[in-house]
Order: C-alpha cells, then structure tokens, then sequence
C-alpha cells in the first residue's frame, strides 16, 4: 500500500478526489463472493483454510474505492476486520469516502504513515453572503418583516473573529406554512448549497432511535447523512415531534458542532441548524422540551400568522409563477385574473402558503381540463 486519503464530505466532492481508473470495494466484495472466496478468513479461523488462501498469488490493484454506502455491503465481522480484506490484495492507493471510526482507527494503526485526512470545504456565512440575506429576504419571504432583523441578530457571531466554530442553533415556531421552511431554503440558497434536511416527524420511536444513535453499519442513519451533506445550512423540521429521550443525542452538536452516534463521528462547525416547531411562544417549548435542550438554542425566532396584505401578495406571486410555466397554448386557456379575484375575495378564509398554492394549482387544473374537453387545446 503507497497511500491511504480518508475523505470526509458527499459524493461530489469525492468524485473530484478520486481517478478514473478504479476499482470499488463492492465490486471487489462481489467478485471475491462469486469466484475465489477471498475474505473466508475473516470470518473463520480453519488454519488450513489460511494457509491455502496465503499461497494465492495476490492481485494488484491501482485504485481500490470505498464509497459511504459501500460499508453497508459488509458484514459486522468484515468491517471489525477491515485491514484484513486487502490480505489477498497488492493495492497502490486505497480512498475512503465517510469511514466508520472503527474502520478509519483500525487503518491508522495498521498503516500510520500512509493516511491522508481531507475534508469537504463547507462555505461559511461571508459578510457579502450576511448583507445579501438581508437586501433579498423580503423579496423571498413575504409578510415576516420582524423575523428579518432576529435572523441576522442570530448569524452574525458566524462572522465574528471570536467565534470558536460553534453553530449557530435557532428555533423557528409558529403554525405551519408561513415561511419557517422558506427561511432555512433561502438561507442556504444565498450560501450556494443545498440546504440538508430531514423531516423528524416521519420516524416512529424504534426507527429513529437507530436512525439517531446508530445501528448496524449496513442501516442508514443520522450521522452518515450529516457526513454526505453538501451543505452547512441544517434544518431539522419538526423538532419537536421525536420523544425527548432523544434530545441527549444533540447536546454535543448544538454545544460544539460535532455529532457522535456508535459508528461516526461527524464536525459541523460554523454550520447554521434550524430546527422548527408549531409551537406558539417560547413558554411552551421550554415546557415540552425540557430545559436541557431548551438552553441549548442561541435564538428562538417567531413566525406570525400572515395578514390579508401578505396573503394577497403570496397570491399574486403564486398565481404569476404557476402562469410562467404554463405552455403558450395552456397561457391563451387560463384567466388567472379570475383566479386572482376569486382568491382576493375569499382572503380571509385563507392561512398559508401551502393552502394558497394548492388552491391556485386546483384552478389552473379546473381551467384547463375544461378547454381540453371542450377540445380546444391540441395535445
């Protein structure tokens, strides 16, 4: 073996790291299962069965990949074993994308000279990125002027000199679809990255505990995910719907950006975490979710319900973008001065974003579908 590169960061980063000739870990898992049977070592201990596996020639490999998911693809034993894998093997240079610690510890001690450590640059919040946020936040987030102001309270120790890595953590609450989720997604779009989220109200008890803790290697799981995000803009919706046994598990992460489950171990530093809620004031967080995670938010920023003025504005762009999509033909069909009026006139039986996209999209469908049974759209 000439070199080791441990990579931590997603695929994309890693695709720029790595030669075009190569060969993966599970395409070599998959050929030794179906011809020679290689790895039988590692998991019994028949010295004849050694001895005769020592004799074979050993295959020379320029490049051997090991893709995050790749780890999933091997048994518990394999990977409690993984030095032992490349026995058979005469490999020039090995690259690990996300390795389990167990893995990456057993490599530095069986090759401590030969490891390379890298990292995905995550951008940071720039005093440009800062001032942008603020010049386009009303052009994207509409009725939610005070959350402005709280917003760039809360992110500016991510500029400062004194800042010591630690993520800025916010709690946004409120009823649902008025701009806590945009927020995160604008955020993360003034950063140029993809904003990584995750949905807590899907996982039922026994699921997440895994999913938070760790499982086994071949199980998903909330660290790994972390590992192959592309962006440092976090948002955990729903925080609040997962039992808050499970809060413990982000004590480390909201006090020094750093996630540990029994498999990984994953930085986060200067990241920025949104975690939402439905909640309505910051008495009734603390009350259901305990102090110890209540202390651990730098900021709690509120979402009002939207006024008659904002709503009307969400209608106009709704209805405008939804129209821009539409074909020439399906344009020459739709009267979206109809659809205005009648939305207008029933504003006040309206809440949220969510509500008033699925109406203006059941108009535009009613429109059409009426023109193309009355065959005046060619198809």
């Amino acid at each position: 073996m000439k070199k080791i590169t441990i990579y931590f960061g997603p695929k994309s980063g890693f695709e720029k790291l790595i030669p075009d000739e190569r060969k993966t870990l599970s395409e070599l898992v998959a050929e030794d299962d179906a011809k020679r049977k290689v790895f039988t070592h590692i998991f019994k201990k028949d010295e004849e069965i050694a001895l005769k596996q020592e004799v074979i020639e050993k295959i020379h490999l320029n490049n051997l990949i090991a893709y995050s998911e790749s780890y999933s693809g091997i048994t518990e034993s394999a990977v409690q074993g993984f030095a032992s894998i490349f026995s058979g093997y005469d490999i020039d240079y090995l690259y690990l994308q996300n390795p389990p610690i167990q893995i990456q510890h057993q490599l530095e001690q069986t090759y401590p000279k030969m490891i390379t450590i890298k990292k995905y640059n995550y951008k940071k919040l720039s005093k440009n990125m800062f001032l942008k946020i603020n010049l386009k936040f009303d052009d994207f987030i509409i009725g939610q002027n005070k959350v402005k102001k709280r917003l760039l309270v809360s992110l500016y120790p991510l500029m400062s000199d004194n800042n010591n890595h630690k993520p800025v953590v916010m709690m946004f609450y409120g009823n649902s679809g008025i701009g806590k989720t945009e927020t995160a997604k604008f955020i993360s779009k003034i950063l140029g990255q993809n904003l990584f989220r995750k949905q807590f109200s899907m996982f039922h008890s026994g699921e997440f505990q895994s999913y938070i803790f760790g499982g086994n290697h071949s199980q998903g799981c909330f660290a790994r995910d972390l590992l192959e995000r592309e962006s440092n803009v976090i948002l955990l919706d729903e925080f609040d719907k997962p039992h808050p046994v499970f809060h413990s598990a982000f004590y480390q992460l909201f006090d020094e950006g750093i996630f540990e489950d029994k498999n990984y171990r994953v930085e986060l530093f200067d990241s920025i975490i949104i975690c939402t809620s439905n909640y309505q004031n910051e008495a009734e967080i603390r009350k259901h979710l305990g102090d110890p995670i209540f202390f651990r938010f730098d900021k709690f920023i509120h979402f009002e319900d939207l006024s008659e003025d904002s709503l009307k504005q969400i209608i106009t762009m709704l209805i405008t973008n939804k129209y821009k999509n539409l074909s020439k033909a399906e344009k020459k069909m739709v009267d979206k001065d109809y659809i205005q009026k009648r939305l207008f006139d029933n504003v006040s039986r309206l809440t949220n974003v969510r509500q008033i996209a699925n109406i203006v999209d059941e108009y535009y469908g009613i429109q059409l579908v009426d023109k193309i049974l009355e065959g005046k759209i060619n198809g």
